[in-house]
């Protein structure tokens, strides 16, 4: 004979799962029929609670809509008118000043106007012979033998042996031998002009330039025994008027002669 309760361990393990079979077994009591002896139903558990999640619809986007921004059209910008740059040209007017210089040429009359200091210790200026040499190859009384006995008695002897010639080529000779040749004034330098070559005068006690000295055909040297702030020396020499005599000038030469 079935018994129809039989079947109520399955249904309550089909509703419970198959995880609760020890449920089924608490079911099946003394009282039920058929059953030859009683099962113990297995000490009590723990109730088994399932947690089923619970679908939680999301929240609906938030659409953020951005308000169009109108579009606003520049103006067009203005361009000035291009400035024109005129150029104006002022016509100068050049005034030439003519004067009139006075010039000391290398006569006679010009060694009366020189200088009134300086001392003649010159030991050929009473040589008579127009034609007589020095001890260093240089006619006596002539500008050449006055600045080469200085030279010599300052301790730097010179040789016409080394053809200096007249004193128009002692610029070029000195520049030969190795020596300064300068526009700036020294003590103890020899001024130099060249051929018809001229430079500022000073004349008699003057402190500014008021003329011009111009050399001969031969050119001309002498000593530099002083030299002013203004780059102006004073000369001594010999034969400057063309009489072979002593005199001092001051004066701006072309050059220099650093020689020794």
């Amino acid at each position: 004979m079935r018994h129809g309760n039989r079947h109520l361990p399955k249904a309550v393990s089909t509703v419970l799962g198959l995880a609760a079979p020890a449920l089924a077994a608490v079911l099946l009591t003394s009282t039920t029929p058929g059953l030859a002896a009683v099962t113990t139903a297995p000490p009590a558990q723990d109730e088994v609670s399932l947690h089923v999640p619970t679908f939680v619809a999301p929240p609906a986007p938030v659409v953020h809509r951005t308000a169009a921004k109108p579009v606003v059209k520049a103006a067009p910008k203005r361009t000035a008118a291009p400035v024109a740059h005129r150029t104006t040209t002022t016509a100068v007017r050049r005034t030439t000043t003519t004067s009139t210089r006075t010039t000391t040429t290398t006569t006679k009359t010009v060694s009366q106007t020189s200088q009134p200091w300086g001392v003649d210790d010159y030991p050929y200026r009473s040589q008579s012979d127009f034609y007589a040499t020095d001890k260093w190859g240089f006619t006596e009384r002539q500008c050449v033998s006055f600045a080469a006995w200085r030279l010599a008695q300052h301790g730097r002897a010179i040789s016409n042996d080394d053809n200096w010639g007249s004193a128009y080529s002692w610029d070029d000779t000195a520049r030969r031998l190795g020596f300064t040749v300068t526009s700036k004034a020294h003590v103890g330098a020899v001024a130099q002009w060249n051929a018809n070559e001229s430079g500022a005068y000073y004349s008699k006690g003057s402190a500014t330039p008021n003329g011009h000295f111009t050399a001969g055909g031969y050119g001309h040297v002498g000593w530099v025994k002083q030299v002013y702030s203004d780059g102006s020396a004073l000369v001594e020499q010999y034969n400057m008027g063309g009489d072979r005599s002593y005199s001092v000038m001051r004066v701006k030469a072309p050059r220099y002669l650093l020689i020794g």
